[in-house]
């Protein structure tokens, strides 16, 4: 029994396995056939998690007789994709022992690269009862993140029912960016009561991968308490890359 997914761009499964492997370097997914392609992994700090979920939906074929775990060497298989163009539709098929991936343009090139023993893993909601968030143009965070480690190593992330603000202090300075009501790169914005936390700057930078595929980004807080971080995938409803991250003890 073979299992596989086909990407329509490669540039779509790129983004997926840097997201992964900016975290942990092996992870397993599962394929199955009601489901279709999930993820859940925590980094080696457990500092912060990664959940995927890509249903049948999501892709331009899918097929799985049956649920299956499988573990891939994220690291290996991002290097590999960097020999893949950009626009080139991609193939994963699964084995007991193997993963292929093709690559599909004017011609046909296959890599197979061994499986790892698959962890079984279940989607879990992380029991955080957040107070605020906010729903962002995608390319928001990544700015945000590169203007603030100028000054600082970590992030206090403030949201009330009117804006978001992005602070950071350190020797070198203060730095605030403020996103608002007014502001087109906000969508959405809600607080049941105005939310407050600090998080490693180093490990949001990490985060912000998934932006480049995603329209937009979704932030929930809670103050003292970890934050859920989602891009979702495609406009197809249930898609999209979910992480957790630890907040920093004050």
């Amino acid at each position: 029994m073979v299992n596989r997914v086909v990407f329509e761009e490669a540039s779509t499964l790129k983004a997926i396995v840097d997201a992964v492997e900016a975290l942990v370097g092996e992870a397993s997914i599962k394929l199955d056939p009601e489901e279709g392609l999930s993820l859940a992994a925590l980094d080696p700090s457990k500092t912060a998690m990664i959940q995927i979920l890509l249903p049948r939906t999501y892709f331009i074929e899918f097929e799985a007789e049956e649920s299956g775990f499988y573990g891939i060497n994220f690291t290996d298989l991002s290097k590999l994709l960097k020999r893949v163009k950009a626009k080139e539709r991609v193939e994963l098929s699964f084995t007991e022992s193997a993963m292929n991936v093709t690559a599909m343009n004017s011609y046909r090139k296959t890599f197979e690269l061994p499986l790892m023993a698959g962890e079984p893993f279940e989607l879990k909601t992380l029991k955080v009862d957040f107070k605020a968030g906010v729903r962002l143009d995608s390319d928001v965070l990544p700015g945000v993140v590169k203007d603030l480690k100028i000054i600082g190593s970590d992030v206090e992330i403030y949201i009330d029912q009117e804006k978001v603000e992005f602070k950071t202090t350190s020797d070198r300075g203060k730095a605030t960016i403020t996103v608002g009501k007014e502001d087109r790169a906000l969508i959405d914005i809600w607080a049941d009561e105005p939310s407050s936390s600090i998080y490693n700057m180093a490990y949001l930078e990490k985060m912000t991968k998934p932006a480049k595929i995603s329209e937009e980004t979704d932030i929930e807080i809670k103050t003292q308490a970890p934050m859920k971080l989602t891009y979702p995938l495609g406009g197809i409803e249930g898609a999209g890359i979910t992480y957790y991250l630890a907040h920093l003890q004050v």
